[in-house]
């Protein structure tokens, strides 16, 4: 049933683009009905002619805007593609034409060479990638701006997770510690004590401290202030570099709006974000309403390999206790999460008002108006390779987030939407849709992560 103030919902295609530009007005019509007020186009890159998908650029580079910023250009696509290149641009004026906003994930996608220091504090990188969101925004004008993912810090601790907190600030980032004002070699040993500590926890003094709020959390990993140097310098280091992208977006020769992902607020203080800078700085903030289990970015799924890795490395540690260091250091609560097992039984009706509503309410308090808050969302058969979100749990956390204020979401991917999705989807956001309805029908396709890995 429709909801007396309805969301306004963002739709991204892409990975591939050729599903829906082949059959855009059909699709458009579905969506308009459905409540589709903006859609994310991208990744840029069409299938190639031999079927390998998603490796060719939809638009050749123009040198002259790389040359202008002092970088090399990429290379230019394999093919041209002259008939996908047109109907993808046909598909974009289409969308303009019927009102909608456009903007492109990961313009920076495909950017040219970057310099040899670590990309956030490297002047070249950065360079190269804002170069490659000016030539995206100059070749395709009806475009409106773009959303990007990241880049951020790590948030996880299992050894050889893609977002390994230990292992993102080596040692080129010596020489930027010391302009911001940080002594290197203390917090990389106190980074190092931290490791260490992970592996040495003792259930006493978690009963003891990790309930204690910020400073009993403090105490319990020693007190070590050169240990919350190390996370403000995570933060500054990440604040820096968005400065620097946003000071350079001001030079474009037209203004385009900017976003930018993140996770859930209560991971960022971990990964470096401060929300409330960003949405100074940027047109719109989208942190992940992810909560799926296993796969990646997803809530109950950082939440398992917490307690995993915790009790790998502290086997006398029982999954409880484990559960008080993770709520420790991500300021949650979850008293029904008492075993990893628990987190296999789903969300239980408390989740929806103090997870989804608080962590709702947090992103929403970042910024001066809920315009600028549009979270990802993600649900369906494979979330991000996770397990699957059923569509009642879905219903379930848009209203439970819609609540509190949220007025805004943007739904990751059209290519595995599948219909009970879209029925709760557009019962929330627009005319109803149901099984049988003429026109437009989700693909329901495979996860776009098992065709790309990302």
């Amino acid at each position: 049933m429709s909801t007396e103030k309805q969301l306004s919902l963002w739709m991204r295609f892409g990975q591939p683009l050729e599903p829906v530009i082949e059959n855009y007005q059909q699709v458009f019509d579905g969506w308009q009905a459905g409540g589709v007020k903006v859609i994310v186009v991208g990744r840029l890159l069409f299938s190639h002619s031999d079927g390998r998908p998603m490796t060719v650029a939809t638009f050749d580079p123009n040198p002259s805007i790389y040359r202008d910023m002092g970088v090399e250009p990429p290379n230019g696509p394999e093919e041209k593609q002259p008939k996908k290149r047109d109907l993808f641009r046909k598909t974009l004026e289409e969308a303009k034409a019927r009102g909608l906003k456009v903007f492109v994930f990961c313009p920076d996608s495909g950017q040219g060479p970057g310099g040899n220091g670590h990309p956030l504090a490297d002047d070249i990188s950065l360079a190269a990638r804002v170069a490659r969101i000016r030539d995206v925004m100059e070749a395709y004008p009806m475009v409106d701006g773009g959303v990007l993912d990241g880049p951020e810090l790590g948030y996880e601790i299992t050894p050889g997770h893609r977002s390994n907190i230990f292992e993102d600030t080596p040692e080129t980032l010596r020489d930027v510690a010391t302009d911001l004002d940080f002594d290197f070699d203390a917090m990389i040993a106190a980074r190092d004590r931290f490791h260490d500590k992970l592996h040495n926890l003792n259930p006493s003094e978690i009963g003891l401290r990790a309930d204690g709020g910020f400073l009993g959390g403090f105490e319990l990993f020693d007190s070590d202030r050169d240990l919350t140097a190390w996370f403000a310098f995570r933060r500054d280091l990440l604040m820096q570099y968005y400065r620097r992208q946003h000071e350079a977006f001001t030079q474009f020769p037209r203004p385009v709006q900017i976003g930018v992902g993140s996770r859930l607020p209560c991971f960022t203080p971990l990964n470096g974000y401060d929300l409330k800078v960003m949405a100074e700085l940027y047109d719109f903030i989208l942190p992940k309403l992810y909560f799926f289990h296993r796969g990646f970015d997803g809530f109950y799924g950082t939440i398992g390999r917490y307690i995993q890795t915790l009790t790998d490395w502290n086997p006398e540690l029982s999954d409880a206790h484990a559960m008080k260091v993770v709520e420790s250091l991500f300021g949650v609560r979850l008293p029904w999460v008492q075993s990893r097992f628990d987190l296999e039984l789903g969300f239980p009706p408390e989740f929806f008002e103090s997870i989804v509503q608080g962590e709702t309410r947090r992103m929403l308090a970042a910024t001066s108006s809920a315009e600028q808050v549009v979270p990802w969302v993600e649900a369906g058969r494979e979330p991000h390779r996770g397990d699957p979100i059923i569509p009642g749990d879905l219903y379930r956390y848009l209203t439970a987030a819609q609540k509190v204020g949220l007025e805004y979401f943007l739904y990751h991917s059209h290519t595995h939407l599948s219909q009970s999705e879209w029925a709760v989807i557009t019962n929330l956001c627009g005319e109803p849709w149901f099984d049988g309805k003429p026109g437009y029908t989700p693909p329901d396709g495979v996860a776009w992560e098992s065709q790309s890995k990302r």
